[in-house]
């Protein structure tokens, strides 16, 4: 009993118990101190029995911690939600996340408690100490769980993260741009640049190129503050990229702002900072100070670098550092397509091999047309299937899975976004010629007049800037590319197949445009191709026979030029092209044009040169809309019918080079031949080639203010009683226009005589001659006075049996031979190419004067036997072309000759 009394009295709380059960208070160790033992003995063996047990507590408990639980989840799901768009929880609700899972423990510690000393048979002292510990316990966790669950209502459970200096872009595998890299890595690391554009057709690999060099070079630079990397700028606005720009900074604006008063903000703060911006696809020039973008200064680590299509927006947004990504080489594109279909296919049979090649040619180095060729037959295992896939690709690549989402779409972007339907038809116009045709500038300026393309001009200069300047818009999009600088282009293989897809209505009409040239026909089309189709061209073929009539009512154009064994155009064969604009026959050996050609009202172009035509029929007259008719080198026409050219009142251009040249200077009626009064007649003529046999048919025509300022080429055949041609005053100051200049087949030509009259400036006569050719000249010589033909660039002399000096001087102010040796002459500054062929005569170039030709780059000598000196200076040329028993038997004297070491031999056959 006293031991009994003794621990009940060592426990400073008591419970004391009302007649409800769990009405209890607890007493202090003093408020019991002063109670007799004995009253403690019997109060406690009374009550002992009615203590709450702790098992109410801990349901009281579970129901706050399950609807804390769920406050919890709930608040938990909206942190996840945040952080998946990037956004910071805020400290206070992780706080109170940590106390909740801190709680839960505790409670979950507390149960098992229970559950071991409760749940078990146990001594009466212990389970009266553990059932007031626990209740203890459990009472405070109600309370901290009711705190916690008025706290746990929040407005905003996360704010917008710090933006991390970088953010990791999806990247693609990059092929054969090692180089190219590095390039991009210099101009980076080049203080001096602020500034760098990337440019390259479609498909090329410029966003992998960027993506790969953000990736790797720019993750690691501890020097930045920020790098931005915006992608898919062809779709978005000023607007959406200061959006793009104000994420990445972690910056945030009232919608209510201005362009204005976004663009200050985003200046002010990226003023302050290292940054790199990246533009991906580029398509229009984009004003960095509307956007609020700070232009690097030199010296500044920051860099701008922007790719796009169009070289032209480069130069437009003041890029000095420009960086072409061109075409695979052959081996990377071999490598890169070897990858992709894999090499044991490849190297399972030599056929599939062979036929691989011809598909690697075909896609051009353009790394999205390999990857989905490859991609394409990386299944098929037979060599027939292989064949079928090259004339897939020849005739209708679009069968090709992915050809048309991959690759025309890709690069119909460029061709959409010209500015004009004319620029859009110029693109056209390349299609019309096989696959990797080199193109020079002046035969597609013919055409585009031709068709009406180039209309608007006023001479020849302004039709050729004017094509050379839509050349250049097609060049920078990426439509065309230029082969050299003396106006030879070409379209990528890929870009001619899109324009087909496009032309033919995107594969729906699939013979629409019907483009065979160079691929060997022997027979023509079929009579349902001529009723399918819109355009035809079948040039450099071996078609021998055309259709009698064939229905061809929505024809617009037909090339047969080259066709070297078409001798005959049928009677009816244009019985039924209503629609025609565009007819080529050049360098077919057809002798006469059917009457029925004047069914062609609508013809505007007609190319007959290099033809055995011997006459003009007369149903020409009928073509009142013929805005080009091309003749040259039709050597064997001799017959016009009177006013027949004057009734093509529409023409713009007449090409008669190496072809009829019995003008006459009188009217009609006095002799044989056409009168230039008709040529006259054609108001609307501004491109004239003709070929003149007799001086007062060129005098007229040098005093003609209607046609000397419209020839371009001029041809002198003969001129009985024509004993020099002084150049450029002779010649009238009207023949501005005058590029090149022939003169051929004289017997009493005895100068060419190149002096001023003192009347002019260098370039007032003649600015624009850049050929002369002089041939079958039996007593002529040039002889030179001053340097007034300034741009000639081409200087060609054949058959010339007479000739024994190039250049003669009338020098009547230095008579002193030794000083005009050691003197001396740039006859022609601007000259490039020479030629001699057939000068049995010629000896020397020059007297004791050295001739210096500053931009010489290329000389040919042919038959000419006597010719053992070059006394001439030309550091820039690169090659002589001669047989080699001539350049074997050369005299070289002590600085006779200065060369570029660069030059080489190319021995003629």
């Amino acid at each position: 009993m006293g031991f009994l009394c003794k621990f009940w009295c060592s426990w400073t709380p008591m419970i004391l118990f009302s007649a409800a059960p769990w009405d209890c208070a607890i007493l202090r160790h003093q408020d019991i101190v002063g109670l007799p033992l004995c009253f403690i003995y019997g109060w406690s063996l009374q009550f002992l029995w009615l203590l709450p047990h702790p098992s109410g507590f801990l349901d009281s408990l579970a129901v706050e911690i399950h609807e804390l639980k769920s406050k919890r989840d709930d608040i938990e799901r909206d942190v996840s939600r945040a952080r998946r768009v990037g956004k910071e929880p805020r400290s206070q609700v992780l706080w109170w996340l940590d106390r909740v899972e801190l709680l839960e423990t505790k409670f979950a510690k507390t149960r098992r408690e229970f559950e071991r000393r409760f749940m078990l048979p146990g001594g009466f002292a212990v389970n009266i100490l553990s059932s007031y510990r626990l209740s203890v316990r459990a009472n405070e966790m109600i309370a901290e769980a009711c705190y916690l669950k008025s706290k746990g209502s929040f407005n905003q459970v996360a704010n917008r993260a710090a933006p991390n200096h970088f953010e990791e872009v999806p990247s693609a595998p990059t092929v054969g741009m090692d180089a190219v890299l590095a390039q991009l890595k210099q101009a980076v690391e080049d203080d001096a640049v602020g500034l760098i554009g990337i440019y390259g057709m479609g498909g090329v690999g410029k966003t992998a190129l960027l993506s790969r060099f953000h990736n790797e070079f720019l993750a690691d630079a501890t020097d930045l503050d920020m790098v931005i990397f915006i992608d898919s700028c062809r779709d978005l606005d000023v607007e959406s990229i200061q959006n793009k720009i104000r994420h990445r900074l972690g910056l945030s604006w009232k919608k209510s702002k201005s362009q204005k008063e976004k663009a200050s903000m985003l200046y002010k703060v990226l003023f302050k900072m290292k940054f790199v911006l990246i533009l991906d696809d580029l398509w229009e020039p984009l004003s960095l100070q509307m956007v609020g973008i700070p232009i690097p200064k030199q010296g500044s680590s920051c860099k701008i670098m922007l790719a796009t299509r169009i070289e032209e927006l480069c130069d437009q947004m003041d890029v000095k550092n420009k960086i072409k990504v061109d075409l695979l080489p052959w081996d990377t594109a071999w490598r890169l397509f070897a990858d992709k279909v894999g090499e044991e296919t490849i190297n399972s049979d030599p056929g599939i091999r062979h036929q691989a090649e011809i598909l690697v040619k075909k896609c051009g180095g353009l790394p999205v047309a390999l990857i989905t060729v490859a991609r394409a037959l990386a299944s098929k295992r037979s060599v027939d299937e292989w064949k079928h896939a090259v004339t897939i690709m020849g005739n209708s690549p679009v069968q090709l899975p992915g050809m048309v989402e991959q690759v025309f779409c890709s690069l119909k972007l460029s061709y959409d976004h010209l500015p004009s339907d004319t620029l859009r038809s110029c693109a056209m116009h390349f299609a019309l010629y096989w696959e990797g045709c080199r193109l020079h500038k002046n035969l597609i300026q013919e055409y585009w007049i031709g068709e009406g393309i180039l209309d608007d001009f006023k001479d020849v200069e302004q039709a050729n800037n004017k094509a050379c300047y839509f050349l250049g818009i097609l060049s920078s999009a990426s439509l065309i590319e230029r082969v050299d600088a003396d106006g030879y282009t070409r379209m990528h293989p890929m870009v001619r197949a899109m324009a087909l897809w496009i032309a033919c209505e995107f594969g729906k009409k699939e013979n629409q445009w019907f483009v065979r040239e160079r691929e060997g026909l022997m027979e023509a089309p079929e009579a349902e191709t001529w009723r399918g189709a819109a355009r035809m061209a079948l040039g450099y073929n071996s078609i021998t026979v055309l259709p009698e009539a064939p229905e061809s009512l929505n024809l617009v154009s037909l090339k047969l030029k080259s066709n070297f064994g078409l001798e005959r155009i049928p009677d009816g064969f244009f019985r039924f092209m209503p629609c025609l604009v565009a007819l080529d026959l050049h360098s077919t050996p057809i002798k006469e044009i059917p009457s029925g050609i004047s069914n062609l009202q609508r013809l505007q172009f007609l190319e007959l040169g290099g033809t055995k035509l011997k006459s003009l029929p007369k149903e020409l007259a009928s073509l009142k809309n013929l805005k080009y008719l091309g003749l040259n080198w039709t050597a064997e026409l001799a017959s016009i019918p009177e006013r027949l050219i004057q009734s093509l009142s529409e023409l713009r251009v007449l090409r008669m080079i190496v072809s009829y040249s019995s003008w006459k200077a009188i009217p009609a009626g006095g002799g044989n031949g056409v009168s230039l009064r008709e040529l006259e007649a054609l108001k609307r003529l501004r491109v004239l080639d003709i070929t003149v046999g007799n001086a007062p048919a060129f005098n007229m025509l040098t005093q003609s203010q209607r046609l000397a300022p419209a020839t371009a080429a001029l041809l002198l055949k003969g001129c009985p009683g024509l004993t020099a041609v002084e150049l450029p005053s002779g010649l009238g100051r009207s023949l501005k226009s005058l590029k090149w200049l022939r003169v051929s087949h004289s017997t009493e030509l005895e100068e060419v005589l190149i002096a001023g009259d003192g009347r002019e400036s260098d370039d007032a006569v003649l600015p624009e001659l850049e050929n002369l050719v002089l041939e079958c000249l039996l007593k002529a010589k040039i002889v030179w006075r001053s340097s007034c033909i300034q741009h000639l660039r081409g200087l060609y002399i054949y058959g010339c049996s007479g000739m024994e000096q190039l250049i003669w001087y009338k020098d009547d102010d230095d008579s002193d031979a030794e000083n005009r040796g050691r003197r001396g002459v740039s006859p022609f500054p601007n000259l490039k190419q020479i030629a001699f062929r057939g000068l049995p005569k010629l000896k020397r170039v020059s007297d004791e004067r050295q001739l210096v030709f500053p931009l010489l780059e290329s000389i040919e000598v042919a038959e000419c036997p006597q010719l053992k000196k070059l006394n001439l200076v030309a550091e820039k040329l690169r090659e002589i072309r001669c047989h080699r028993s001539w350049w074997d038997q050369l005299e070289w004297e002590d600085d006779a000759a200065r060369f570029s070491p660069q030059m080489i031999l190319k021995p003629l056959n």
